[in-house]
């Protein structure tokens, strides 16, 4: 027990140079990617090269650090780890084994690699290494534990290996949750994530029983809206209820995903089956999700026809003879749903005849100030253009959106005349 104790000692003094080192790696990826943007072709092998030889310098100094201090584990590690960076593996297999051999099979060694034998797919090596991690209640322990199982799982879904990623996945949970939340957090997401992969197989052999089985299994590790939607589409010629709650589910967590017209015609479909049954008590409680349903997709997109623009003029503003005009738009916009517009973004863009494009975006509704439903709001924009950049005509679009976060939706598109 001293002995494993006094290994875990030893992780914890080794990892934080582990985590230093890669950060560093990492670091000079990112500015090289950020760098390498704008460079070409020639600039970028040039790089590449340089990198590659520093790493190269630092082999040299490691290997003769090796001869000073012979039975310094630690010193193998990072020469595996270098290798495995110039992607040298069987180098890289070579330092590993020293460092185990040194270390006596410490609990880092062990960890280091076998999650290199994980990544490589030396399954037997990978596992039978796992094996001799110390069987003790230590948090350290049970983090790399779950991480080398992670990564084990990793490369078994890779494969398309769905069962043993599974299996391997809860063995890594297991782990997890005797870890930090985020590490048990993310491993759950991807235990969830490989039952999504296995349940798809499922649904292209045309085996909904057992699709249903993965996706089930999947939302009790992660409350994954593509699982609970993909039950819902497995349910709605079985079970409508059960496939509506799916469905809304989904769509509460990831509106995106979901087909508007299936769910809308599934709604209609429940609430058509419980008037025939004479259940008119529950027609009314889905009528309702009907329109609340409708109520939020009026909130936060915007469809063919929902607006018009009329009534569309550019005054001038200012009369000097300087370098900006100041001009205002002005138009009328008519809300034609039967909801009220609490939040509206709008986006301009004049496009002057062999000129560059003009953009304006305003968000010109709020809650303190809606457009109710089939009325019209009278709506000022004011512009600050160079004269240089108008002509006589201009086309303009007009775009909107009912999010920061949606997609713009044209809702005109027209010609314009510019007073000089």
């Amino acid at each position: 027990m001293n002995k494993d104790l006094s290994e875990i000692q030893e992780y914890l003094k080794t990892v934080g140079w582990t985590i230093l080192v890669a950060a560093i790696i990492v670091s000079i990826i990112i500015i090289d990617l950020r760098i390498n943007a704008s460079k070409p072709k020639q600039e970028i092998e040039k790089t590449e090269r340089i990198d590659i030889t520093n790493a190269r310098m630092g082999l040299v100094e490691l290997y003769h650090e090796e001869e000073i201090q012979p039975d310094d584990y630690i010193v193998n590690l990072k020469l595996a780890f270098l290798h495995e960076i110039l992607k040298e593996y069987d180098k890289a297999e070579v330092n590993y084994e020293k460092a185990l051999v040194k270390s006596e099979n410490a609990p880092f060694a062990i960890y280091k690699a076998a999650m290199f034998y994980a990544k490589q797919k030396k399954y037997e090596s990978a596992i039978s290494l796992s094996m001799q991690f110390p069987d003790i209640k230590d948090k350290k322990v049970y983090e790399m534990k779950a991480r080398f199982y992670d990564e084990l799982a990793d490369s078994f879904l890779s494969d398309k290996d769905y069962t043993n990623a599974i299996k391997t996945y809860k063995i890594a949970y297991k782990f997890a949750r005797n870890s930090e939340d985020t590490i048990k957090y993310k491993t759950a997401q991807k235990l969830a994530e490989a039952y999504n992969k296995y349940a798809d197989k499922f649904i292209e052999e045309n085996d909904p029983i057992h699709a249903s089985i993965m996706l089930n299994n999947a939302i009790e590790y992660y409350p994954d809206a593509y699982a609970k939607y993909k039950l819902g589409i497995i349910y709605q010629n079985v079970d409508k209820i059960k496939s509506q709650k799916y469905i809304e589910e989904a769509y509460e967590a990831n509106p995106k995903i979901v087909n508007l017209e299936l769910y809308n015609k599934l709604l209609n479909d429940i609430i058509s089956e419980y008037e025939k049954s004479g259940e008119y008590s529950k027609a009314g409680f889905y009528r309702l999700k009907l329109e609340n349903f409708k109520r939020k997709l009026a909130g936060s997109n915007i469809y063919k026809d929902d607006m018009e623009i009329k009534n569309i003029n550019i005054q001038k503003v200012t009369n000097n003879i300087f370098i900006k005009k100041k001009y205002r738009l002005l138009f009328e916009l008519t809300n034609n749903t039967k909801y009220p517009i609490d939040n509206l973004f709008i986006k301009i863009i004049i496009q002057p005849r062999g000129e560059k494009n003009i953009e304006i975006e305003e968000k010109i509704v709020s809650r303190n100030n809606p457009i109710p439903a089939k009325k019209t709001t009278k709506v000022t924009i004011p512009l600050e253009i160079s004269k240089n950049d108008i002509q006589k005509h201009c086309d303009i679009k007009f775009l909107a959106k009912k999010s920061a976060l949606s997609e713009w939706t044209m809702i005109d598109y027209l010609t314009l005349r510019f007073t000089k």
